[in-house]
């Protein structure tokens, strides 16, 4: 029972990305990390879920298919969600870049990246949202 209501009070960290080895070795690091980490391989398929009140972060991949992740994330704000959010990028694009800026994202971080650098960012964006409340 105790373990089970600890889960309920753990962050959540959505992942959304149609690469599906990233999103396997993501959720892995997270893991190690006491959060719970959702995972999404499009943004259709993450805008039909319903987000949680511990909702910590969204990692969001620029490129993907039907509807890129800048607009996912310009739609989010659009409902009145704010959702501290990292985007990723495959290729270097200065104007999705901005445009994630704009959308209010914390950080634009190009793929390959260093696994730890964006944990590190990851938890601190946590560990910011718990001082908060």
């Amino acid at each position: 029972m105790v373990s089970k209501i600890k889960a309920l009070q753990k962050p959540i960290v959505y992942i959304v990305d149609s690469d599906h080895k990233l999103l396997c070795s993501l959720s892995k690091l997270l893991d190690q990390h006491d959060v719970i980490v959702e995972v999404f391989t499009s943004a259709e398929y993450f805008l039909n879920t319903k987000l949680r009140s511990r909702a910590a972060c969204l990692i969001v991949e620029v490129n993907l298919p039907n509807m890129d992740g800048v607009e996912l994330l310009e739609q989010i704000n659009n409902l009145g969600v704010r959702l501290p959010t990292i985007v990723l990028s495959s290729g270097s694009d200065v104007s999705k870049a901005v445009r994630a800026m704009q959308a209010e994202a914390i950080d634009f971080i190009e793929k390959p990246f260093i696994e730890n650098t964006l944990v590190k960012k990851v938890m601190g964006v946590i560990n910011q949202n718990h001082m908060i409340f």
